[in-house]
């Protein structure tokens, strides 16, 4: 089947979920996809926080985290953090210039994490609402223990309006799993004309499995980069 036929049955397939609709972007805008989040994520006093994953393609989870950023600090006027949280990797840290300063995997490894030690942690971006929290130096052989990410998450969320953590699904087991229990919510992004059924089907199970109650499935264009390439 068809992944854009599929998405008709987003509802119907992803159960549980708190942002009413799918949301596709043919245009390359997340706008939609922000006002759905800040309408249907209760505050709670406190910010509300969403893991970003996709289904087969990291890259594409790098441009959705930035460009959903954008939209929720540019047109909706929130503070917003950005998380790499893809501890096999740092492609978000990379994009942003941050790929060598101390981040989250110092952060979890402190012990305690308050918004004291996170704000000596973040580093500035282009836009003065978006503050960015890289991965650090991490060499695979650090414990990520839930807690200590509850207690950077928790931190994050007393900070900032929307904290949005990027992370990878494409290997089970994958140590930015830890988020999934604790956000507010997951998107789980699927390329249009490239991920499969079989590939979503898959990242629903896993983000599942690992507690996460509330996701939604988001469609995507292939990642700029690739298409200015034609492939």
């Amino acid at each position: 089947m068809n992944i854009r036929a599929f998405f008709g049955r987003g509802r119907e397939f992803l159960g549980r979920m708190l942002i009413k609709e799918s949301a596709r972007n043919p245009s390359g805008t997340f706008s939609l996809l922000a006002l759905r989040l800040e309408r249907d994520l209760p505050r709670q006093n406190r910010g509300r926080s969403v893991f970003v994953v996709t289904a087969d393609d990291d890259a594409a989870g790098v441009e959705a985290t930035m460009e959903l950023a954008w939209c929720l600090a540019e047109e909706l006027g929130h503070a917003v953090l950005l998380v790499d949280g893809v501890f096999d990797g740092q492609s978000l840290s990379a994009a942003l210039g941050a790929a060598d300063k101390a981040g989250l995997a110092e952060l979890i490894c402190a012990p305690t994490a308050d918004h004291c030690t996170l704000e000596g942690t973040v580093q500035p971006t282009a836009h003065p609402r978006i503050a960015m929290l890289p991965r650090g130096s991490d060499n695979g052989e650090r414990v990520t223990r839930v807690e200590s990410v509850r207690n950077v998450l928790m931190a994050s969320c007393e900070k900032y309006d929307f904290v949005l953590v990027l992370g990878s699904i494409l290997v089970e087991g994958s140590r930015s799993l830890a988020f999934s229990s604790l956000v507010d919510a997951a998107l789980l992004v699927a390329v249009e004309e490239q991920t499969t059924v079989d590939h979503v089907n898959r990242g629903k199970r896993i983000l599942n499995d690992c507690g996460a109650a509330r996701v939604a499935l988001v469609l995507a264009n292939r990642p700029q980069a690739r298409r200015s390439n034609g492939r």
